[in-house]
């Protein structure tokens, strides 16, 4: 075979593989389009680069089988919609064991007292709106993550270290959520944050130690006001039932001995009203009356002789 001849062979060999690669590529790209959306995602069809359908009900398809366009005519956004995602905040962290002659090769935080600490947060989010998501958050992690850091910087400078490191952790999470929530709708990001943790709180390791000692001062605090406390529900209730108790006895001694002053007073007046229409019969029944209960608690005895005035008083 003749040079010529083994060329044209390749060639012709070259264009027949070539047709039937063109025909798979074809049939690749024309295959593109056919997409399937999972349980837990939405997708979103971006034909040249602008999105298809005119309601959020034609923009946003939901699980199952997706036609669309070849990849070159559309492209299909799968936005996860049913799981909550993570986003890790380590900007402010110390990467390494930093002190304050290299703390600014390290992230950090200025508290509103001028004190440094080093956060390690993490974000949870999920989508609520998968078009704005998808049209506006090229790298959303990288972008809350900016957010979220930022919102802590400023937060922090209206905080105290000993407030951050002890009883305001939960109050400082709940002002950073709120502040970069509110960027982030400002921003159309079509997410909404679910929690934000603080993994640790930490002050530079020169410091630590009087920081350990600040927060064992503190909890030692918390555990004698909760000791207070304590005693104060048992002593308080014990105090009260007794106070009642005395008070109680106390309006019944008052009524009893109201009541007897009553009968002594009414007993009186009766006697007095007697008195004024009869005195010299009162007076002697009345002194016959006291002698005889005074002989009578001595345990004496009285005789009148028969025809004399003068008693005799027999004692036991």
């Amino acid at each position: 075979m003749k040079d010529s001849e083994r060329f044209i062979s390749i060639v012709n060999t070259a264009i027949r593989y070539c047709k039937w690669l063109i025909a798979i590529l074809a049939v690749a790209i024309a295959c593109s389009g056919i997409r399937v959306v999972n349980n837990s995602e939405v997708a979103v069809v971006l034909r040249f680069g602008r999105l298809v359908g005119d309601t959020r009900e034609e923009q946003v398809h939901q699980p199952g089988l997706l036609l669309a366009f070849p990849y070159v005519i559309d492209e299909v956004v799968k936005v996860p919609v049913g799981r909550i995602q993570e986003v890790s905040v380590t900007t402010h962290s110390a990467s390494a064991d930093p002190t304050y002659a290299d703390i600014e090769s390290t992230g950090y935080l200025i508290t509103g007292d001028e004190n440094i600490l080093h956060v390690d947060a993490t974000v949870k989010y999920k989508i609520t709106d998968p078009v704005e998501y998808a049209l506006h958050s090229q790298d959303p992690a990288a972008v809350i993550n900016g957010i979220v850091s930022g919102a802590m910087t400023s937060r922090a400078a209206s905080k105290s270290v000993d407030g951050l490191l002890t009883d305001q952790k939960e109050e400082y999470a709940g002002q950073v959520a709120a502040q970069s929530q509110e960027i982030m709708d400002g921003m159309r990001l079509g997410v909404e944050i679910v929690s934000l943790e603080f993994k640790s709180i930490t002050p530079p390791s020169s410091l630590k130690y009087h920081f350990d000692q600040v927060n064992a001062a503190y909890v030692e605090k918390e555990t004698l006001i909760q000791q207070a406390n304590q005693y104060r529900e048992k002593v308080v209730p014990e105090a009260k039932a007794a106070a009642d108790k005395l008070v109680s006895e106390a309006q019944v001694a008052q009524h009893d001995r109201l009541n007897r002053a009553n009968d002594h007073a009414a007993e009186f007046y009766g006697l007095f009203q007697e008195y004024q229409q009869n005195r010299d019969v009162v007076y002697q029944r009345v002194f016959r009356e006291k002698v005889s209960r005074i002989f009578n608690q001595m345990g004496g005895k009285i005789v009148v002789p028969e025809g004399q005035s003068t008693p005799r008083i027999f004692l036991p």
